[in-house]
């Protein structure tokens, strides 16, 4: 996550007490920006790291792979390791997931590349998060209460965020409303074209347009 830098020394020292004292998870909420609701993690990842990260079982993926990424495990989570979660190196934002809420939970998916693909090409994927299919292709809402737009987050998952190289495997993670469909493709997503569902690791069809 994004901090603001420059503090005084006093701000400083309080940081730290809040980091690791008895307040940690108090503070650490309050000096957030918005959460990262969509991260990546841990350059040639494997399924124990992922496990760990999780602190649940793991479920290995089956018949879920799209043409350049192939989905090696995925997990749900209501909470993080705290543990594991300081020692990966997050791509996006730098400090990973903050603490989970109760009304969402974590997504995680091993992604890799394929067996005699492109090892060096730049994968571009997309991760939408919708609660109904009608909801898949909104734009726009009438009203506040009306509907619900998908969360929408593109991605190169398979390249190192230090220099752009290609690298075998990574982590990617979401935090999501609780029930939330989860589907991974191509970017950009094509109409009933092939995704994979990050709850089972199972192919899927991207909800066609209304």
């Amino acid at each position: 996550m994004r901090r603001s830098t420059g503090w005084p020394l006093a701000a400083a020292a309080l940081l730290l007490l809040g980091c690791l004292g008895p307040f940690a998870d108090t503070f650490d909420e309050a000096v957030q920006d918005t959460p990262a609701d969509y991260d990546e993690c841990c350059i040639d990842a494997d399924r124990a790291l992922l496990e760990r990260l999780a602190g649940v079982p793991v479920t290995a993926a089956a018949g879920g792979d799209l043409d350049t990424v192939r989905i090696d495990a995925v997990v749900t989570t209501r909470q993080l390791d705290a543990a594991t979660e300081r020692d990966v190196s997050w791509g996006k934002d730098g400090d990973g997931l903050i603490a989970n809420t109760d009304t969402t939970e974590y997504v995680l998916a091993l992604v890799r590349r394929p067996a005699g693909g492109d090892q060096k090409a730049r994968i571009l994927t997309t991760v939408t998060v919708f609660a109904r299919p009608a909801d898949a292709w909104r734009t726009s809402c009438p009203s506040a209460t009306a509907c619900t737009l998908p969360a929408v987050y593109e991605s190169a998952p398979l390249v190192d965020p230090s220099d752009g190289s290609p690298v075998a495997s990574m982590i990617i993670a979401m935090r999501v409303p609780v029930g939330h469909t989860v589907l991974l493709t191509t970017d950009p997503p094509k109409a009933a074209g092939p995704a994979v569902d990050l709850r089972t690791g199972r192919a899927a069809k991207f909800p066609a347009r209304a």
